[in-house]
C-alpha cells in the first residue's frame, strides 16, 4: 500500500511557509515554485480518493509511489536552498567580524548555485506535470479527507499513565493457562532423568503466548522457586553462539563480551552450574536457514543441562512443530478467547467503563465483529482500540462489512484496518519501525529523533516541544494496540512491537524502507531507508550490500542496529557517504572505525548522526562542523575522543547532543549558540572540572545528564538561567559538591543522583517543590537521612531509593506526600526492616502509597532479581542502563 497525502502537506506547508518564499526570492525560482505548488495541490485533491481505491489498482499504487518520490525529491531542494541561506548568514557574520571568510563556508559560487538549481526545480517540476496528466486516467475525484487528531487521546494518558515504571497489561481469560503451566514449571520431577526440562507453549500470531509467559515469569512463587531467571527473546534467527552470549548477559546482568564459542560455553556452564533456573527462550521460530534445527537444539540442551535438578526451559513458538522438537514434558496449546472473555476484552478497548451499556446497538454489530476476531486477544484490542473514537452506527458497520474481514487471515485484516484507520502524519512513522529486527526495544528519544529527522513530526504550533510530540505519537500508537509500552516514566518511554504488527509495518513500508535481506522485489531505486544487522551479516552468503551502492541513489537513512561485531569497513563508509548525498540519518554505533570520513561535511541534509560505542575513534573531522541541519549528534562511549572539534558550536539547529572527550575544558563557544538544544549529556568527560558559564545560553535546554565525569567540581552559577529545564540526572561525580552549587534550579520534574558520596540532599532541590514528581536517590553510600523538608514536595509521585545503606528512617512529614504513588525501597536494609508492612516502625508514614516495593530478603539471589528491577525502572533513554547496577 501507498500512502502519499502525508508527505504532500509536508511540502505543501513547506513551499508555503515564509521562510520557502524568503529563500525563493533570493534565488530566482520563485516563478517555478509556484508552478510546482499548484500542480501539487491539483494533486491533492484528488489524493483522498486515490488511496481508497489503490487495493483495487496496482497502477495507482504505482503512481501514488512515483507521487511521493517526486515529494521527497521536492523536500531536497527545499534543503538546498534552505541551507545555502543560513550558509550565507555565517559567511555575513564571519566577514564582519573577521574581514574574511573561515574555510568553512568559502567554497560555493551562488551563481553557479542559482543555475543549477532553477534546472533541478524545472526537470522536478516537469515530472509532476506527468504525474498530474496521468491522473486522469483513474477516474478519481474529490474526496475531503476526514479530519485528524494531531494529539494524542486523553484516553492514552487515563490507561497508561504517564509515571507509571512499568504500565499494567489488561489480560483477561488466561488464568487456568497460568495455572497449568505453574504446576508444571514447579513439578521437578522429569521421567527422562534429566536436570533440565521444557515446556513449551504454542499457538497463533497475537494469542498472547508471550504475554502468558510473562504473566508465569513474574508469578511470586514463580520467583520463589527459581532464584535465577533469564528472558532471551529469539525470534527467527537461532544461532548458539549469539544464545550463549545472550544468556551469559541475562544471567549476569551484564555484558558478555565476544570470545570464543568453546571459552563462553565454558563460561556460562561455570554460571549455571548447579543451580536451578528458568530460561524462557521466546518467540521461537524454524524457518530455514537461520531458525532452530534438531541438531542446533541438542548443542543448546546439552550445554544448559548442567543446572540443578528442577530447572526448567520455557519456549514460545507460533509453530507445533518447533513446539515438539524440543521435545517438552508438557506441551501447552493456547487456545482462543472464549466469547464471555473476548467480549470483556473488546469492551475494554472500545469504551470506557460502563460506557457500552449507552450503547446496546453498538454492542450487537460488535458481537459481529468479535466473531471474526476467533477470540484473538491482538484482534479483539486492535478493532476495540479503533471504534473507541466511534459512536456512529455506520461506523461500526464499516468495520463489520470491510471486504477484509472475509478472508482467511483477520487477525492481520484487524491490523490493517487499524493502520488505514491511522492520520496521514502517522503512517510513515509507523512504516519506519520496519527498518528494526523483531523485539527490538525501542526507546522513545531514539526513534522520535529519527522521526524528526526524516520530517515525520507534524507540528501544530510554534516553539514546539518535539520530544513532547513524538511521545504523544507513540501513545497513540499505544492507544491503537499497535504498540505495546514496557516503560513509561513521563518524558521518555520504551516500547515493543508485537510480530504480526512488525510483519504489517514490513508491508506497509515495502517501497520506502528495505533491510538487506528484505529488500522489495521492485521499484528498488525508490528505497529512501535502509537498515544493516548484525544479524544480516552473521550469514556466511550475507555480503556487506554492494547492490545498495549500484542501484540506490536518493537514500535518506542508514541505521546499523543490533549488531555483534562493529561496522569496520571503511571503504564501504566513505562510498557510502560520498553516493548518498541526500543522507538525513547516519546510524554507524559500535563501529571499530578510527577515522571518519572528512568527506561526511558534504552530506548538507544530515540531521542524525550515531557515533555510539565507536571506541577506536580519536577524532572528529573539522568538516562535521558544516553539517548545519545536524539535529542529533551522540558521541556516547567513544572513550578514545581525544577532543571536540573547535567550530562544533557552529551546529545551530543540534536538538540532542551527547558527548565524551578527553579536554579538561569544552571547545569556547560550544554552547553559545546551540539555543534550540534540548538534551544534553556530558558522558566519561573525565578531565572536565568545570561546565563553563556558557551553559547559560541553552534556554530550552529540557533534560541534562552528567555522568562519569570524575573531575568535574561544580556546577555553572548561572544555572537558574535554564528555565526550561525539567529533567536532571547525575551520575558517578564523586568530586562534584552539589551543596555549594546548582543554586537556583528550579521548576524540575524528574531528579535523579546515582553513585555518590553526598551526605544529604541538596536544599535547592526545594526550588522544585511544587513541580517534582519523581526522584530517585541511588547508591549514595555516606547518605545518612533524608531532609525534614521532604515532606514539602507535595507533587511527588514516585520516590526509588536504592543501595543507600546508611539510611535508617524516613521523614516524619512522608505521611504529607499525598500524591506519591509508588515507592521503592532496595538494598536499604536499615531503613527496610523500619518501612516493613504492617509491622514496621515507619510503615504508618507510608501505608497510604498505593504501590510499595520492598526487597523482603537477604538473600543474594533475591537481590539480584531487586536489581534487575530496579535497573529497568530506572532506565531513561538508553544511557549508561549497563552502568547502573
Amino acid at each position: 500500500m501507498e500512502f502519499a497525502s502525508g508527505i504532500t502537506d509536508v511540502v505543501l506547508g513547506r513551499l508555503a511557509s515564509y521562510a520557502a518564499q524568503e529563500i525563493c526570492l533570493a534565488w530566482g525560482a520563485h516563478l517555478e515554485l509556484k508552478k510546482l505548488n499548484n500542480t501539487l495541490l491539483a494533486i491533492k485533491a484528488v489524493l483522498h480518493d486515490a488511496e481508497k481505491k489503490q487495493m483495487q489498482s496496482s497502477s495507482i499504487i504505482h503512481w501514488l509511489g512515483n507521487l511521493k518520490d517526486i515529494c521527497n525529491d521536492v523536500e531536497d531542494v527545499l534543503d538546498e536552498l534552505e541551507f545555502q541561506k543560513i550558509r550565507q548568514v555565517f559567511i555575513d557574520e564571519q566577514r564582519s567580524v573577521k574581514g574574511k571568510v573561515h574555510q568553512f563556508f568559502s567554497r560555493w559560487n551562488p551563481i553557479v548555485f542559482n543555475f543549477k538549481m532553477g534546472h533541478k526545480i524545472k526537470e522536478i517540476r516537469e515530472r509532476l506535470v506527468e504525474i498530474d496528466d496521468e491522473k486522469t486516467t483513474f477516474s478519481l475525484v474529490q474526496i475531503a479527507a476526514p479530519s485528524e487528531e494531531y494529539r494524542v487521546p486523553q484516553r492514552v494518558h487515563d490507561n497508561i499513565r504517564e509515571t507509571d515504571s512499568l504500565p499494567e497489561v489488561y489480560v483477561v481469560g488466561r488464568d487456568e493457562d497460568k495455572k497449568q503451566i505453574i504446576t508444571h514449571l514447579l513439578n521437578g520431577i522429569d521421567s527422562r532423568n534429566e536436570n533440565v526440562s521444557v515446556i513449551s507453549i504454542f499457538g497463533l500470531g497475537g494469542l498472547g503466548k508471550t504475554t502468558l509467559a510473562k504473566m508465569v515469569y513474574n508469578e511470586s512463587v514463580v520467583e520463589d522457586r527459581f532464584k535465577l531467571r533469564m528472558w532471551i527473546c529469539v525470534s527467527e534467527y537461532f544461532d548458539n553462539k549469539r544464545l550463549v552470549r545472550e544468556i551469559t548477559s541475562a544471567a549476569t546482568k551484564s555484558k558478555c563480551e565476544e570470545t570464543t564459542l568453546d571459552l563462553m560455553k565454558t563460561g556460562l556452564q561455570d554460571i549455571l552450574r548447579g543451580k536451578q533456573f528458568l530460561l524462557v527462550l521466546d518467540d521461537v521460530w524454524d524457518t530455514i536457514p537461520l531458525g532452530v534445527t534438531t541438531q542446533k537444539w541438542r548443542e543448546l540442551k546439552a550445554l544448559l543441562n548442567v543446572g540443578a535438578c528442577g530447572s526448567k526451559i520455557m519456549v514460545t513458538t507460533r509453530n507445533e512443530s518447533v513446539a515438539s522438537l524440543v521435545h517438552p514434558v508438557h506441551l501447552h496449546s493456547l487456545e482462543g478467547l472464549s466469547h464471555e472473555d473476548s467480549t470483556a476484552l473488546f469492551r475494554k478497548n472500545a469504551f470506557n467503563e460502563g460506557e457500552e451499556q449507552q450503547y446496546p446497538h453498538l454492542m450487537k454489530i460488535g458481537e459481529d465483529i468479535m466473531k471474526n476476531c476467533a477470540g484473538v486477544p491482538l484482534a479483539l484490542a486492535t478493532l476495540g482500540s479503533l471504534l473507541y473514537t466511534k459512536r456512529e452506527r455506520f461506523q461500526w458497520l464499516q468495520v463489520r462489512d470491510d471486504e477484509s474481514m472475509s478472508g482467511e487471515n483477520n487477525i492481520m485484516a484487524a491490523l490493517k484496518l487499524s493502520y488505514n484507520a491511522l492520520p496521514p502524519h502517522l503512517k510513515p512513522c509507523f512504516a519506519f519501525c520496519s527498518l528494526y529486527p523483531k523485539d527490538y526495544d525501542f526507546h522513545s528519544q531514539e526513534i522520535v529523533a529519527l522521526w524528526m529527522a526524516q520530517g515525520f513530526l507534524k507540528s501544530t504550533r510554534e516553539n514546539e516541544d518535539f520530544d513532547e510530540l513524538g511521545l504523544d505519537y507513540i501513545r497513540q500508537f499505544c492507544s491503537k494496540s499497535l504498540f505495546q509500552p514496557e516503560l513509561d516514566r513521563k518524558t521518555e518511554m520504551q516500547f515493543k512491537i508485537h510480530d504480526l504488527v512488525h510483519d504489517l509495518a514490513i508491508a506497509v513500508a515495502e517501497i520506502d524502507c528495505s533491510t538487506v535481506n528484505k529488500r522489495p522485489s521492485s521499484a528498488f531505486s525508490k528505497v529512501r531507508h535502509m537498515s544493516i544487522s548484525g544479524k544480516d551479516l552473521s550469514r556466511e552468503d550475507a555480503r556487506v550490500p554492494e547492490f545498495i551502492l549500484l542501484q540506490l541513489k536518493k537514500l535518506r537513512t542508514i541505521l546499523y542496529i543490533d549488531s555483534e561485531r562493529g561496522f569496520a569497513n571503511q571503504y564501504i563508509l566513505r562510498t557510502c557517504i560520498s553516493r548518498f548525498k541526500y543522507m538525513r540519518a547516519l546510524d554507524i554505533r559500535g563501529s571499530t572505525l578510527e577515522e571518519l570520513p572528512s568527506s561526511i561535511g558534504n552530506l548538507i541534509h544530515l540531521r542524525y548522526l550515531n557515533l555510539d560505542e565507536n571506541t577506536k575513534i580519536k577524532r572528529l573531522p573539522t568538516s562535521i562542523c558544516k553539517l548545519l541541519f545536524l539535529q542529533f549528534l551522540s558521541l556516547e562511549n567513544c572513550v578514545a575522543l581525544e577532543e571536540l572539534p573547535k567550530g562544533i558550536g557552529n551546529l545551530i539547529n543540534l536538538r540532542f547532543l551527547n558527548i565524551n572527550t578527553r579536554q579538561m575544558s569544552f571547545p569556547t563557544g560550544l554552547f553559545r549558540r546551540l539555543t534550540l538544544l534540548q538534551t544534553l549529556i556530558i558522558g566519561n568527560c573525565r578531565n572536565v572540572k568545570s561546565l563553563g558559564g556558557e551553559i547559560e545560553y541553552l534556554t530550552n535546554l529540557r533534560h541534562l545528564w552528567i555522568g562519569k565525569c570524575e573531575n568535574l567540581e561544580s556546577l555553572p552559577p548561572n544555572m537558574r538561567n535554564l528555565n526550561a529545564l525539567h529533567t536532571f540526572s547525575i551520575h558517578d561525580c564523586k568530586k562534584l559538591e552539589l551543596m555549594r552549587s546548582g543554586e537556583g534550579i528550579k521548576g524540575l520534574i524528574l531528579f535523579t543522583i546515582l553513585t555518590s558520596d553526598l551526605e544529604a540532599l541538596p536544599d535547592w532541590l526545594q526550588e522544585s517543590a511544587d513541580t517534582l514528581q519523581s526522584m530517585t536517590i541511588a547508591k549514595c553510600d555516606k547518605l545518612a537521612a533524608l531532609p525534614e523538608w521532604l515532606q514539602n514536595l507535595t507533587f511527588l509521585e514516585q520516590l526509588m531509593i536504592w543501595k543507600c545503606p546508611k539510611l535508617s528512617a524516613l521523614p516524619q512529614g512522608m505521611h504529607c506526600l499525598t500524591a506519591l504513588r509508588e515507592l521503592y525501597i532496595v538494598r536499604c536494609p536499615a531503613l527496610r526492616k523500619r518501612c516493613k508492612r504492617e509491622t514496621g516502625e515507619d510503615w504508618s508514614k507510608i501505608k497510604h502509597v498505593p504501590k510499595i516495593h520492598l526487597d523482603d530478603s537477604d538473600d543474594e539471589g533475591a537481590n539480584d532479581i531487586d536489581d534487575q528491577y530496579v535497573s529497568s525502572t530506572l532506565l531513561w533513554y538508553g544511557s549508561w542502563p549497563h552502568q547502573v547496577v
